[in-house]
């Protein structure tokens, strides 16, 4: 969900998995899986229904269709109290920990001004990542009310190393696949550097891209134009 490193070069850190674990939304999709389970007819429109993300027209002519047939069915089922009643509870958790975070990213008595990312995460069904992205754009909006909030371009940040400001390569390793091959793999969380002056360092990607969002940020708080390593012109 996010990393982030303050002056001192200390990190903090919340993953989407961990944001939603401790909402207890983890839980309660567990529950509302129970209740589907028992209901045969929306459990079969859930598991045979079509894919909204499509750029083909017939695809969507086909969603549009099954979802027509069905729609009323899934509203009267989302309707019925119990589930009323667990997203209220969904909602109040995820409110408190985002009062949480807001909270260890701004102590009380010191002003505090953050770097904000401004990447535009559109896979919210986590169709890349696997898992559902954590809510982003609404912890900025609640951080907004504790401290004074800028939006960074996030371009190249992740890519050049904090250090050298040279581009960082890609580590591989040797991985076991599903189909039981053994496969060289691109490890996305670890970068290397091959500037000498770092001694073949390897980095974490996002600490790195936090650290580089640091600087960026005091760069635009003294009026300093953006370092040419994370600009366009970089890579010509």
């Amino acid at each position: 969900m996010f990393v982030a490193t303050n002056q001192f070069e200390e990190s903090v850190s919340c993953s989407s998995k961990e944001f939603y674990e401790e909402a207890r939304y983890t839980k309660a999709k567990q529950k509302i899986k129970g209740w589907q389970d028992r209901h045969p007819k929306v459990l079969e429109a859930i598991r045979n229904m079509r894919t909204k993300k499509t750029a083909s027209p017939e695809k969507l002519k086909v969603y549009i269709a099954f979802m027509t047939q069905r729609m009323d069915l899934l509203l009267r089922s989302s309707q019925l109290k119990p589930f009323r009643r667990l997203r209220f509870r969904i909602f109040l958790f995820m409110t408190k920990k985002l009062r949480q975070l807001c909270e260890r990213l701004t102590p009380r008595g010191k002003r505090v001004v953050v770097g904000f990312g401004d990447w535009s995460n559109q896979d919210v069904a986590g169709i890349i990542k696997k898992s559902p992205a954590g809510p982003v754009k609404v912890f900025e909006r609640d951080l907004a009310r504790y401290c004074t909030v800028i939006p960074i371009a996030e371009y190249r940040t992740s890519k050049v190393h904090f250090e050298c400001q040279r581009q960082l390569k890609n580590q591989y390793s040797q991985r076991l696949c599903r189909d039981g091959e053994i496969r060289t793999q691109k490890v996305h969380s670890v970068l290397h550097c091959l500037n000498n002056g770092c001694r073949g360092m390897t980095v974490n990607r996002d600490v790195n891209a936090s650290r580089n969002m640091r600087r960026l940020l005091e760069c635009k708080l003294r009026g300093q134009d953006r370092p040419l390593a994370y600009t366009r012109q970089a890579r010509a």
